[in-house]
């Protein structure tokens, strides 16, 4: 499973500097005492197709080998993990990184705040994955007995939900062939597997430090049911759930 939380905020073109992030990197150093610093890459889809485009810096602070990262870059602050174990957890260090942000730069308002939950069935498992997902979500996956010389190689479904509350979700789930990806955040594997991608988000709102845990745990509860809705028993099981 890897996990991310993304608080966006109004440009600060200061963050490109290293002198500038300092007094943050010593709020957070003790937790993530690994840092390095990356190009902010950008793709673009135009008339001369794919484009890559260097837009500033990203921060990488990481604490391994536990498996946590922080992410900090001139429009963002975004906490993630291939190690997701608890809730708790997971809300106890992005309210410490908020705190430190609200601290350091004292941002006034969220551009957007997403959370985003991702699981994999890897190639093991697909033989029996009519036991591990409902079979109204796996679609052309359900054919029992397709025609001869036929092999499914790919399919996707891509769900879009808006709520009263102003929030929105998004739930894309398929097969990938091996290699293959439907989003950069999705690493290809050398074998086939079976993706769940659930995204919820809200737009503009002023920057809280305890407003937005209390819409990031909103968003979480909102996608666990989604996750729950998707999968069966068998797979918390299959998985290491409860």
């Amino acid at each position: 499973m890897f996990v991310v939380a993304q608080i966006r905020f109004p440009l600060v073109t200061s963050i490109n500097d290293p002198a500038f992030i300092g007094p943050f990197q010593e709020r957070i150093r003790r937790t993530y005492g690994d840092l390095r610093q990356e190009p902010e890459i950008r793709i673009t889809l135009g008339p001369d197709g794919v484009q890559d485009q260097q837009t500033g810096r990203v921060w990488r602070f990481t604490d391994e080998p536990g498996g946590w990262e922080v992410a900090l870059a001139p429009e963002f602050l975004a906490l993630a993990t291939h190690r997701y174990t608890s809730r708790a957890d997971f809300m106890g260090r992005l309210g410490a990184l908020l705190e430190a942000l609200d601290a350091w730069l004292q941002p006034r308002k969220v551009r957007r705040l997403g959370v985003r939950y991702i699981d994999r069935i890897g190639e093991a498992h697909l033989g029996s994955i009519d036991h591990l997902v409902r079979r109204e979500v796996l679609g052309p996956l359900t054919v029992a007995d397709p025609p001869d010389g036929t092999l499914l190689q790919q399919t996707l479904t891509d769900s879009e939900y808006r709520f009263d509350d102003q929030t929105g979700l998004r739930a894309r789930w398929g097969l990938l062939p091996a290699r293959t990806t439907f989003d950069p955040a999705i690493d290809p594997w050398d074998d086939r597997s079976w993706v769940l991608d659930i995204d919820a988000w809200h737009d503009e709102r002023p920057f809280d430090p305890t407003e937005i845990r209390q819409q990031v745990q909103v968003l979480s509860d909102r996608i666990y049911r989604y996750f729950r809705w998707v999968v069966t028993d068998d797979f918390l099981t299959t998985f290491g759930g409860s």
